[in-house]
């Protein structure tokens, strides 16, 4: 068991966070994705021209009484030949795509072994496309390269047996090669060369693959891309068909693709007229494959008109605007038609003269049919309001949703600030309060202990007591008017719980003695310090220089 100790950690968070590493990683990765795209053109062409050296060997030799051109003649070996040549390359080259393919895992993955990124799933993909492209017609050098294919008769339902060249079983399979299309257009396509589009993907999870490349296709450009696809599939299966149907004997070989294309097309659309029908197994198996494609592509042909034929949400929302005021003029006139024909009713219900009883009548049936009117229009609008909100719910939940976040974002803003404020608040009270200079002590011992007792005392009775602060001869608080003075008064008795009581909203100031026989009196006479008010302060012992200031409790905080 390997045993990570922390230089080990160490030196691997430094590989992967060092500057000169990730700069040659990304790099390297660079220049492996360059590599496999012409890795992938390569493959390509190489598929695409072993498919067309199959085609014109499989054209000469069915055409060979004009051609003169059989299984055994060099240009056909010449051309099967270079099939085989072809499709050996193209099989290096898928060796060497997947090989790239775990080389840039490795770059992903910082792993160091090529093993922990060549899983089983990559070994079964690599081992399956080998096998479908090394699919292709050899050259028959010792035997004639016929086969026995069963054939069944339209008219008599008879099966026999007819001779059919090899090519025909290899040379249609070689058509799967067609996936290599497929991933030509993955690795060419906008959103896999974008960065940008790769991470965004990739943040959200979602595999930049053929699918998604096909599904954004289909989303910008439908018809382009179902047009295409069609052709071509007609196109392909047509050969298809005509290389499994064109050996019976019955028809000349050159009418054989008009025929399969025909063919083909009507089984595509679901037509199915019968006037063609497959003699071979290996054409019945094509035509089963046709009719399933051509129902996913009609549907697909289907969903795409349907959606361009629907109005887009402007055009909704001008002809629900139209409609909105047609109604609502209706509205007003049936409203109007309903108080006047109750006019009428009343006008004839007062009259007298002859012929009033049937107006009256005539009037009444109005009278209904426009009430029965305004109900309508009423239940014209209720619908046609239904069917606008469901256009205007999506963009106003949008931009309640945005309001709302938006008001979070200022209530959380001003909070932090206020925070802010309080904070630096806290820091200059605490920076003054470290700042304060030093209370000078008195000379005289006894006077400090009387003083620090009678604080006691008063500690203990009263709620709040607010320590021995030095004021200057200058203070506000010991100059202040008169109107501030009387509340500043306090009384000398010793302190009883009623004075206490009485007192308690009161702020008191306590002079502390600078004097030793003063306070040695005051303290052993009294058990306090002298209480001076204001207005005695010039003739208080002590000058005034220490005070205690006691303030009665705060019941709130807007109280400070």
């Amino acid at each position: 068991m390997r045993i990570f100790t922390r230089k080990t950690i160490v030196d691997t968070i430094f590989f992967f966070f060092d500057d000169s590493t990730a700069k040659m990683r990304c790099r390297l990765r660079k220049q492996l994705f360059i590599r496999r795209n012409k890795v992938c053109d390569i493959s390509l062409f190489l598929a695409v021209l072993g498919l067309i050296l199959v085609i014109i060997d499989s054209e000469l030799t069915a055409l060979s009484d004009s051609t003169g051109v059989t299984k055994a003649s060099p240009i056909s070996v010449t051309l099967r030949s270079a099939c085989v040549v072809s499709t050996f390359f193209l099989i290096c080259c898928l060796v060497n795509y997947h090989a790239i393919e775990v080389k840039i895992a490795l770059i992903d993955s910082g792993a160091d072994d090529w093993r922990v990124a060549f899983s089983t799933d990559r070994f079964v993909k690599m081992l399956i496309e080998v096998l479908v492209c090394m699919i292709c017609p050899f050259p028959e050098v010792f035997s004639d390269g016929l086969m026995k294919m069963p054939y069944i008769n339209a008219d008599t339902r008879h099966v026999k047996m007819i001779n059919v060249p090899v090519d025909v079983l290899l040379s249609v399979p070689m058509f799967l090669r067609s996936y290599l299309v497929c991933r030509f257009m993955v690795l060419h396509s906008k959103q896999f060369q974008d960065a940008a589009t790769r991470s965004i993907a990739a943040l959200n999870r979602i595999s930049m693959d053929f699918r998604f490349v096909i599904k954004t296709m289909m989303a910008d450009h439908p018809l382009r891309v179902l047009i295409v696809f069609t052709l071509s599939y007609w196109m392909c299966m047509s050969w298809m068909f005509t290389q499994c149907e064109r050996y019976d004997g019955q028809l000349d070989v050159e009418h054989y693709y008009l025929n399969s294309m025909w063919f083909i097309m009507v089984t595509f659309m679901s037509i199915g007229y019968g006037d063609i029908v497959p003699n071979t197994y290996c054409g019945r198996c094509l035509s089963i494959t046709t009719g399933i494609v051509g129902a996913g592509v009609s549907s697909a042909l289907i969903a795409i008109i349907s959606r361009k034929l629907e109005l887009s949400r402007a055009e909704k929302h001008v002809n629900n605007f139209m409609a909105d005021s047609k109604l609502t003029n209706q509205r007003k006139n049936a409203a109007a038609s309903v108080l006047q024909e109750t006019w009428f009713i009343h006008k004839y219900k007062k009259a007298l003269h002859k012929g009033d009883d049937l107006r009256l009548r005539h009037h009444q049936r109005r009278f209904l049919h426009s009430i029965n009117e305004f109900r309508r229009i009423k239940w014209d609008q209720r619908k046609l309001q239904e069917k606008g909100n469901s256009l205007l719910d999506v963009g106003k939940l949008h931009s309640d949703m945005h309001e709302t976040l938006w008001e979070m974002h200022r209530t959380q803003d001003h909070f932090i600030s206020q925070i802010d404020v309080l904070t630096q608040k806290i820091m200059e009270l605490q920076m003054t309060l470290n700042t304060r200079p030093p209370c000078c002590a008195p000379a005289n011992t006894s006077s400090n202990d009387a003083y620090f007792s009678t604080s006691t005392q008063i500690g203990t009775v009263l709620p709040t007591v607010v320590p021995a602060i030095p004021l200057p001869s200058q203070s506000p608080m010991l100059h202040a008017s008169q109107s501030h003075r009387e509340p500043l008064q306090i009384s000398t008795t010793s302190p009883s719980s009623n004075g206490l009581q009485n007192s308690a909203s009161i702020p008191r100031i306590s002079v502390g003695s600078t004097s030793s026989s003063t306070s040695s009196g005051a303290s052993s006479g009294n058990g306090s310090l002298p209480q001076c008010t204001v207005d005695q302060l010039s003739n208080c012992p002590t000058g005034g220089i220490y005070a205690t200031v006691t303030t009665p409790l705060i019941s709130s905080f807007e109280e400070v």
